[in-house]
């Protein structure tokens, strides 16, 4: 009787483990797909720039660890055996064909658009007006003979490269995905690449490495991941995949509720789960991830999607800074990679600050800002940073000059912000600037010199002159020093 329960409970253990794992690999990404990867041109030609660019798709494909690559050798011994041959063209068909044979679930054709090698004449460095002319003035018989010879070797080099140490190298190739099943095309992406210089060896090199960038750049964008959250602690996730998939450090997920099924007019449909939140991989392990989420803004729990981002976010803010409700300026920020532990924007500001005068002045600023995340509580966010602009005021003086100055403002900031929707942000920040500089009102006239050896080549010289400011008048100073609020929205972009 005891062995009997074991042997039921056992049953029932194998039937739920079989059940979930049918759940889990519907639409989940959990295994490699085999791809066989072939040539569109010259395919018996192992030295083609065809095969040479189906080299570089092969490697790429191989070091993005999301597909078991079918080489070349596995696909002359699977022809060998049925007694088949590659052809110099290989279409669709043929590649389709011969992925059935080999067991692949997808296929790569690398088809060459263009391609071409020619020498190009070097940038010629300007001269004194061409030698003065070569300092003497062809008569017409000098001009016949001149033109006669060039014509004649002309002749003789119609066939010789001119330029054997310059040659631009042009390539355009199209990658294209087929599903061997179907045999039909899911996908495909284009890729060009232009080198002038050194060699056609040279030139051709360093071509194909410009390729290689692109290639595995694209390649990613053929098989995301899909994965799901099994485990959830605090702000860490566990998701189902892991280095077998060829995932790495830093990449960005973004965390969907599933989907979900309704039927419309006796048709059973699909509606796509809602966005929840975002998470960066922490810790690879051989099949399962660690995940960080790093912006959330609806629950995430175990059993939700995870899709991997085809590109990092960006972010844009603008906002409203001021200062004793007098300065106002409007600033704006672009973030590459906010979700970075140290993050890295540009800066740009207009706007208006007051002088010892009372006085509106213009201010411009253009720069740089670094920021770290100091602190994540659900839908609040606390970080801190330092900012370097370099500013630009500019006003009138008492001679009606047009004067200006310009320095370097650090500024150090603690920012707020709270999350309004999945793509935006309402922030609060306070800016400290750490010191005044020294104010160097001045004002700019330009001199033109008379060139006695060319007349018609003036030069010219810039001469700086300090503002003109009367006396019994208090000189206008700034005061840049203090601290000031901004408040603005920051807008994401993925």
């Amino acid at each position: 009787m005891e062995l009997l329960r074991q042997i039921l409970f056992s049953l029932i253990i194998l039937t739920l483990s079989d059940a979930i794992a049918q759940e889990l690999d519907y639409g989940l990404t959990l295994e490699k797909k085999s791809v066989v990867i072939l040539p569109g041109q010259d395919a018996e030609n192992p030295r083609s720039i065809s095969s040479r660019v189906t080299s570089i798709v092969s490697a790429k494909a191989v070091e993005l660890g999301r597909f078991n690559v079918i080489d070349r050798t596995q696909i002359e011994s699977i022809l060998a055996e049925q007694k088949l041959q590659l052809s110099g063209i290989v279409d669709e068909n043929q590649i389709v064909e011969l992925g059935n044979l080999a067991a692949a679930d997808e296929a790569l054709l690398v088809k060459i658009i263009t391609f071409g090698q020619r020498g190009v004449p070097p940038k010629e460095k300007e001269t004194e007006k061409d030698e003065e002319e070569n300092d003497y003035d062809e008569n017409l018989f000098e001009w016949i003979i001149k033109e006669s010879v060039t014509a004649v070797i002309d002749k003789k080099l119609e066939d010789v490269e001119r330029h054997p140490n310059n040659i631009q190298t042009i390539i355009q190739a199209e990658v294209r995905l087929l599903n061997i099943e179907s045999g039909t095309s899911q996908n495909s992406f284009r890729i060009t690449a232009t080198h002038t210089g050194g060699n056609k060896t040279a030139s051709l090199n360093r071509a194909l490495n410009q390729l290689s960038w692109q290639i595995g750049r694209n390649l990613r964008e053929f098989y995301m991941i899909a994965s799901e959250v099994i485990e959830k602690d605090g702000n860490d996730i566990t998701i189902l995949t892991g280095s077998d998939m060829g995932l790495e450090e830093g990449t960005i997920f973004e965390v969907n509720s599933p989907d979900r099924e309704k039927t419309y007019k006796g048709r059973v449909i699909a509606l796509p789960g809602k966005p929840r939140a975002l998470a960066k991989l922490t810790n690879i392990g051989e099949n399962t991830s660690t995940a960080r989420i790093i912006r959330q803004w609806k629950k995430v729990k175990a059993g939700h999607r995870a899709n991997e981002m085809i590109h990092d976010p960006t972010a844009t803010a603008y906002g409203i800074k001021t200062r004793n409700g007098s300065n106002f300026s409007l600033n704006a920020k672009l973030w590459w990679s906010p979700f970075k532990k140290i993050t890295t924007a540009v800066t740009g500001e207009i706007g208006s600050i007051k002088d010892t005068r009372g006085e509106d002045d213009v201010l411009l600023g253009l720069g740089m800002e670094f920021k770290t995340k100091l602190l994540d509580i659900k839908k609040f966010q606390f970080s801190s940073g330092i900012s370097l602009p370099l500013n630009y005021f500019a006003k009138i003086d008492d001679s009606t000059n047009y004067v200006s100055q310009s320095f370097i403002n650090p500024s150090i900031n603690l920012t707020t912000s709270i999350i309004l929707h999945r793509k935006r942000d309402l922030f609060i920040s306070l800016q400290y600037v750490i010191r005044n500089n020294d104010d160097n009102w001045e004002y700019s006239e330009t001199i033109k010199n008379e060139n006695e050896d060319d007349p018609d080549d003036p030069t010219y010289d810039v001469i700086y002159y300090p503002a003109v400011w009367d006396d019994g008048k208090i000189i206008p100073r700034l005061n840049t020093k203090g601290l000031y609020i901004t408040i603005g929205m920051r807008f994401f972009d993925y």
